[in-house]
């Protein structure tokens, strides 16, 4: 959820920063359409960040702390991921553990007694 709100919020700050954008020296207007802000917004926020899409000069400080906001909940993401992957595999372990059943073999391996002593 918080990705995909960092993602509109990017998208949004993208399209009011172009609401007032004047024309260049060569008579050009920057122009970004909904689709490829949305685009800019997933690059910058998953730091790929392929450069293709400009933007105003003037969101330059936003971007920087867009950049490192952003980066920081994906990081987080992967990190939580990666804990619950662990977590995962204790419980399977717990799991296997606890439908085993008891043998003699497991019982004398457990009695600390050496390999040939006799029950």
């Amino acid at each position: 959820l918080i990705f995909f709100l960092l993602n509109l919020v990017g998208m949004f700050a993208v399209q009011l920063s172009l609401l007032g954008e004047k024309e260049d020296e060569f008579g050009d207007v920057l122009e970004i359409s909904w689709m490829a802000s949305f685009y800019w917004a997933v690059q910058t926020t998953t730091t790929i960040g392929y450069g293709d899409v400009s933007t105003p000069e003037r969101l330059r400080w936003f971007l920087l702390l867009y950049l490192a906001i952003s980066t920081y909940y994906v990081g987080s993401a992967f990190g939580k991921l990666g804990e619950l992957s662990k977590e995962l595999e204790s419980m399977q372990r717990l799991y296997l553990w606890q439908q085993q059943e008891a043998s003699y073999t497991m019982l004398h391996d457990f009695s600390g007694r050496p390999d040939g002593g006799d029950f």
